[in-house]
């Protein structure tokens, strides 16, 4: 994979997306849906990577995707050099990078708080609290369960894991 292509491509789409968190979020929603539409359904895999398949289709059906996220039209011109340049095998990386660089432009990070199952909201804004303390940087989190972790959290950032769940203390005692 070319890292310095997805990084251009990345950067590109940034740069089309106007500087409105709620767009940049969509632009990062998008990428991930194509991406995981890559990975998961083979007719949408096989049409992107047919050659005999002409890519103004390719480039349509993508644009036709691109309005469902209420992307703005700029991004058209991202979506032609994703086609052109065959790089929709690429999309993983390409939102890895887009993601870090609106966290950047944002100045806040997205933050997965991983409980084992519901906490009230006071625990939850308790343990948020301490863990925007310890990183000292503004955190967006998004909670999500899983029960496999017994008891405890892990919150996962772009760039760090924090594992204080009863499951990791276990594997160590193991």
């Amino acid at each position: 994979m070319n890292k310095e292509l997805a990084k251009k491509l990345a950067k590109l789409l940034i740069n089309k997306i106007p500087k409105d968190k709620t767009l940049l979020v969509q632009g990062s929603s998008f990428l991930g849906f194509v991406y995981d539409l890559y990975r998961k359904e083979k007719l949408f895999r096989d049409f992107v990577l047919n050659p005999k398949v002409p890519n103004e289709k390719k480039v349509a059906y993508l644009t036709e995707l691109s309005k469902k996220f209420s992307m703005p039209s700029e991004v058209g011109e991202f979506i032609n050099h994703l086609v052109e340049l065959n790089a929709i095998s690429m999309l993983g990386e390409i939102k890895r990078l887009y993601d870090y660089e609106v966290e950047k432009f944002l100045k806040v990070s997205k933050a997965f708080l991983i409980v084992a199952k519901k906490v009230d909201e006071d625990t939850l804004q308790s343990v948020k609290t301490k863990i925007k303390q310890l990183l000292n940087r503004e955190l967006e989190f998004e909670v999500l369960e899983d029960p496999s972790l017994i008891g405890g959290f892990v919150v996962k950032t772009s760039g760090m894991v924090i594992d204080a769940s009863v499951k990791r203390v276990l594997e160590r005692f193991a």
